[in-house]
């Protein structure tokens, strides 16, 4: 999927640009905004987002499941996290005698609704 470019705003004097982005994560639409180089233009500002498409999508996965133990993993492992379930690993221990026991229980990540950026 290529993401759609809403509008740009250049800020005066500066070397860079706002866009203004929808990007389709987790089955949503997401309205994002963040810079590109204030030089890109038409096709080229298209490629420049669309080769960050990862990126946009990891940031706003973050944004929806806080906590996640695939916080700073890539997309793919990102969204085999969200596949499996959104459940972050127990954690056990043993004590001296070898009884295993539970240090965090298996927690399962509720996802927030996206809160468009523009």
């Amino acid at each position: 999927m290529a993401i759609t470019i809403n509008s740009t705003r250049q800020p005066e004097g500066k070397s860079y640009q706002h866009i203004f982005i929808t990007v389709n994560v987790d089955g949503d639409d997401c309205k994002f905004t963040h810079s590109a180089p204030s030089d890109l233009s038409g096709d080229d500002l298209q490629s420049y987002v669309d080769s960050r498409e990862d990126f946009y999508k990891v940031e706003i996965l973050r944004n929806m499941y806080g906590g996640a133990d695939a916080y700073n993993k890539s997309l793919k492992d990102f969204e085999k996290w969200v596949s499996d379930g959104c459940k972050n690993a127990g954690v056990k221990g043993a004590d001296i005698e070898g009884n295993e026991y539970v240090i965090k229980a298996e927690e399962t990540i509720s996802k927030k609704t996206w809160v468009d950026t523009h």
